[in-house]
């Protein structure tokens, strides 16, 4: 208990009384630890190869002492574009001991998105792994730069070989001492550029400071996990993203353990990854724990030394079923986004929250009109327990909002004289409600929620529902127009598992006993896969503007008839039945 208290008190200081003037930077912790007590113990695993904190220190200085030829130190920007491999983490630890700022450019995007990505930033130098060279070069022709621009070729690969220099002849001469540097960094300096990973328009640039990352690791790895030397976090989500270079790597390197690095997610492979490193936590995101849930059970599922894990997504009905098949004792599940000054921790394990508000605040928004609702003074209403409303996160000296490399795009995210003149809060978008104890709970996101019949009604928990309609594999829920009526209707697409068919009785069945009459799907669309981005997150926008026209979509539909209650095949009549108002819904 005094160790726990102990460590609560840390994780605490380090996510709201750290001085951010301090040294502490994730890099400069890291070297600390490479010439200290922890040198000869495990920092990174891949692919069969250990490296130690001290053999990683000296691999990660070569890559700084390559920047510092280019010219490159504190506060210039390199954008890197690479697939999970330990050349990535060498890149950003070797921009942190230097000062660099480093845009960690999402290899999945395409074109012009990526054109977008790279540029944004105005980068004095570009690195693109060799297996992603040919996106960058379809996005080139997009760009103008006067960036430096290199390949870093994967060793575990047989490469084309590329116009572009490659970035190994930089490390021929270059130095693996430590470069003196990684004192002198600050924890309020702009540590990476990562990108919103949003389903439309394109992609921001969060400002993400050194204090985040020192942050995030205090806490997720002190509170959540509880890591210490000795334990193996696996990480397969995209480096790109928070929740592996944040999370992940942040917590190891704060507590001294190691990660297990995986080149992506499989589901398949999983847990066969996780025994082989003999992992003992890791981080999930979205969907990912409902794409293991869907696998066949296996005889060995609970043969893993996994005892916490750490991420943000898992839905309530999943959490208890995810445990016990897997033999999972600890869900650290959080909430938090890329550029938000306001996360919460769910230390406790208490099943389906995200965990306690310590810092900011509930307030009504509506959904109609699109707009917080404001009292007779004009300031935000405040939500009473159990009532779902936007977190706001105050902006101050100890809450900073780093918002977005675009100026105008940060505004966008501040409210203004919430509570009083004067005053700042960074608005999430989310929705979530809080108990009596103060503990949170996700409801849903602005904009995914819709409103049908004078009720407005969450995607992501009427999602929870079908999704637990034994023969679904997964479900996206969203809202459309229908002509004539206000509001919009509940559409479903599902996912159904392998050798599993559509029984529209049995659906119906499950629907009502699970969902209030005005949460229950209108249409349903069988489709053999829903589109994600690569965080697992289920895009809408799509199927939202195919709505349920059968001239659009080749997908099996049914319709909920009004009449009869039974879930009919979507034909062109009743299609037209339903547009032309001849249907009443």
């Amino acid at each position: 208990m005094l160790k726990r208290l102990h460590r609560f008190i840390r994780a605490l200081r380090g996510m709201y009384a750290t001085n951010p003037d301090s040294d502490q930077t994730i890099a400069h912790q890291f070297e600390k630890h490479a010439g200290g007590p922890l040198a000869e113990r495990p920092f990174l695993l891949y692919r069969g190869h250990c490296f130690t904190y001290e053999t990683a220190n000296r691999l990660v200085n070569r890559y700084a002492s390559a920047y510092r030829g280019l010219g490159l130190g504190r506060g210039d920007t390199v954008a890197l574009m690479m697939e999970n491999r330990p050349e990535y983490i060498w890149h950003f630890l070797a921009a942190g001991k230097l000062g660099i700022t480093i845009s960690l450019v999402n290899p999945q995007n395409t074109g012009e998105p990526l054109a977008h990505a790279f540029t944004i930033c105005d980068p004095k130098c570009i690195v693109v792994g060799s297996e992603v060279a040919s996106r960058y070069e379809q996005a080139a022709v997009h760009m103008n730069t006067s960036a430096n621009v290199f390949i870093d070729y994967d060793p575990d690969a047989s490469n084309t070989r590329s116009r572009l220099p490659a970035w190994s002849v930089l490390l021929d001469a270059a130095s693996n001492a430590n470069p003196g540097t990684s004192g002198q960094q600050r924890l309020r300096d702009i540590a990476a550029y990562i990108y919103t990973s949003g389903t439309t328009g394109l992609p921001k640039a969060a400002r993400v400071s050194q204090l985040r990352l020192y942050s995030l690791g205090q806490a997720t790895g002190g509170l959540g996990l509880v890591l210490e030397p000795g334990d193996v976090l696996y990480n397969c989500l995209p480096l790109c993203h928070t929740n592996s270079i944040g999370v992940a790597m942040s917590s190891v390197i704060t507590w001294g353990a190691t990660m297990a690095l995986s080149r992506r997610f499989s589901a398949t492979r999983f847990w066969d990854e996780v025994r082989a490193t003999d992992a003992t936590t890791f981080v999930y995101i979205g969907e990912l724990c409902r794409y293991l849930m869907n696998q066949p059970p296996q005889p060995n599922d609970r043969d893993n030394r996994v005892r916490a894990i750490t991420g943000n997504g898992l839905r309530a009905d999943l959490w208890h079923a995810f445990q016990e098949r897997f033999g999972i004792e600890t869900v650290a599940e959080f909430y938090g986004s890329t550029e938000g000054n306001i996360g919460t921790l769910n230390y406790d394990n208490t099943v389906g929250s995200v965990g306690r508000m310590l810092f900011g605040v509930l307030v009504r928004y509506d959904d109609a009109r699109d707009e917080f609702v404001r009292g007779p003074k004009g300031w935000l209403v405040k939500c009473k327990p159990g009532e779902p409303g936007v977190l706001l996160g105050r902006i101050s000296d100890r809450q900073h909002f780093n918002g977005y490399q675009d100026a105008r795009e940060t505004e966008q995210k501040v409210i203004r004289n919430a509570f009083k003149f004067g005053d700042a809060y960074y608005n999430t978008g989310d929705m979530l409600r809080m108990d009596r104890w103060r503990r949170l709970y996700f409801v849903d996101r602005i904009g995914d929620s819709y409103r049908w019949k004078g009720e407005n009604i969450s995607t992501l928990e009427v999602q929870e529902q079908l999704s637990s309609w034994p023969p679904a594999a997964v479900a996206n829920v969203y809202g459309v127009s229908v002509q004539g009526t206000e509001g919009r209707a509940g559409m479903a697409s599902l996912v159904l598992k392998d050798g599993e068919a559509f029984d529209p009785q049995a659906f119906r069945q499950h629907v009502d006993s699970t969902l209030p009459p005005y949460a229950r799907p209108l249409f349903v669309r069988l489709s053999k896969e829903l589109e994600s981005t690569n965080t697992f997150k289920l895009k809408k926008a799509a199927l939202q503007d195919a709505g349920f026209d059968p001239n659009k979509i080749s997908d099996p539909m049914y319709f909920r008839d009004p009449n009869s209650g039974d879930y009919t095949a979507m034909t062109n009549q009743l299609y037209e039945d339903v547009v032309k108002g001849r249907l009443r819904l």
